[in-house]
This record gives structure tokens, sequence and C-alpha cells, in this order.
């Protein structure tokens, strides 16, 4: 299989914004939240990722790990997951984990007397930072915040909270306490964060690296080539300029928005090259 550029699909969000037209989307007239540049979960790509543009403070929420789904989902697998901001406002930030130690039965508690935006581990962040999500983590996107994620590829979330806000019909979301109490890790750390901008180089070489996936943020200029060596699975997402996807006498146009998948079986090299000055996100899967 050859590489290829990627069909995006565009989810509405009641919490999503217009700001995806920009990243070379066909949103229409819709409220979209998310784009998925690979996927869906269940489709065979080791990993998802999506651009989420989130108008609105997405829900206070936590993802099982791998263990937890499979043994209570019957999944495949859990969901770490990571962020870059793209795009955000002066006071953006995200929720990531608590301001203070936390047991289950104290966290019980705190829900039922509407008591959990006390305890949350509110941090702000800048254009360019990176934030790794492991499963068990309470987190959330804040308002205002443009970002690639990048995610095991699984749809399981537990929210805990949803700001009390309602849909169309007047109704609120679902929420799934039971289940989230029991799949936080109550251990986690607080965040480590890194910004692409800080780098003096090309870019940064592992922006994040785990088990699952490892990403890169990269910077190109115009003329400048990246060769990728074959037997890996890599996802390219253009984030600003433009730039050519190049394997043996093909080219793809990656425009802003645009991710282009060079898939694990192909056997040759392919190449990056900048058409200007333009940054992309690589990810990459050795499985």
């Amino acid at each position: 299989m050859k590489p290829y550029r990627t069909n995006p699909m565009i989810v509405e969000r009641i919490w999503g914004g217009r700001r995806l037209c920009a990243y070379n989307k066909d949103i229409g007239d819709r409220i979209t939240g998310e784009s998925w540049e690979t996927g869906p979960p269940e489709g065979n790509t080791p990993v998802l990722i999506k651009l989420i543009d989130a108008r609105e403070t997405l829900s206070v929420q936590v993802h099982p790990d791998d263990e937890y789904a499979i043994k209570n989902e019957n999944a495949r697998n859990g969901k770490s997951e990571a962020w870059i901001v793209l795009e955000c406002e002066k006071d953006s930030f995200i929720i990531y984990g608590f301001n203070r130690k936390m047991r289950k039965d104290e966290l019980k508690d705190l829900l039922e007397r509407k008591l959990l935006c006390g305890v949350l581990n509110y941090v702000k962040v800048r254009k360019g930072d990176c934030i790794f999500i492991p499963a068990g983590t309470v987190h959330s996107i804040g308002k205002g915040i443009l970002a690639y994620e990048v995610q095991q590829p699984s749809d399981l979330t537990y929210r805990l909270y949803d700001w009390d806000r309602k849909d169309s019909f007047g109704k609120k979301r679902e929420l799934h306490i039971d289940k989230a109490v029991e799949a936080i890790n109550y251990s986690l750390e607080l965040p480590c964060i890194t910004n692409v901008y800080d780098s003096s180089g090309d870019g940064f070489p592992n922006m994040v690296e785990c088990k699952y996936f490892k990403t890169s943020f990269k910077f190109i200029m115009q003329g400048e080539r990246h060769f990728y060596g074959a037997g890996r699975f890599r996802a390219a997402t253009a984030v600003s300029g433009s730039m050519l996807l190049q394997y043996e006498d093909s080219q793809l146009l990656m425009k802003k928005g645009d991710t282009c998948i060079i898939p694990e079986k192909y056997d040759r090299e392919a190449r990056i090259e900048g058409l200007e000055a333009a940054e992309y996100i690589m990810t990459t899967c050795s499985n």
C-alpha cells in the first residue's frame, strides 16, 4: 500500500466552533468540534488523530487504561492521548488531574456535593505546548484552544462533569460517575509540558514518546527535505504552510490541516519537501 492523504470525518460537538475551516476542512454551516484525521477507532490505523476546536470547555472526563477497558468494556485497548496546542487565547487552560491528593471515597463525596471544580488542577497553556495525558488522568481542554490530538484508537470516555450545559433539545449529556471513579489513577503526578517553540533546531524529535506512539513537531524550510525510512506507520499533519509528501515518482500536496499516511507495509523511503517555511507534526508507531 502506498502513501495517501486521509479523508477526515467531521464531527459536530456541543462545545465546538468554526475554526477548522482554516485547516482545510469543509464544515459548511456546522458547529464542529473535531476532525478525525485517521480513524474511526475500529479502523485499521494504530492511532486516532484529531484536530479539536474547543469554543467552550470540554467535559471533565477520564479514559480507562488497557486493563480496565479489556476487562470491563470488552474493548481492544484503553485510551492514552497527547495534545499539542495549535491556537489558544491569552488565558486558555487545560485541566489535568487534581490540585491535591485525592482518594476514591473523597471524590465520590465531592461529586455528590457538587464540589468537583474546586479540586481540579487548572494549568495555563500557550501555543506550542505539548501535554501527554496517560489513561486514568482526569482532564479537559479549556475554551479557546485548538489542538492536535493523538490517541490510542478508542472512543471510551467517562464524563465526571459537563458544566451543566444543555443540548439544543434542552437535555444534559450523560455522565458516567461510577465508571469514572473506578478508572481514575489516583497516584498520577502533575503534567510535564514541553513547548515546540523552545527548540533551537528543526523541531522536537520526541515531543511525546510512549509505548503506543511517538510524536514529533517539525519545522521545514522551502526546498528542504526530511527523509523517512520504511517499515513504520507514520502520519504527517501539516499545521502551517505547505509541503509535498514524495514517494517513488509521485507526490501529495499537503496544505495546512492535511494529514498523509505512510503505511507500515510501504517498503520504500518517503520524504517531505517544504514548498515554503512550514510546520508539521509526525506521529510514528512501530506496530
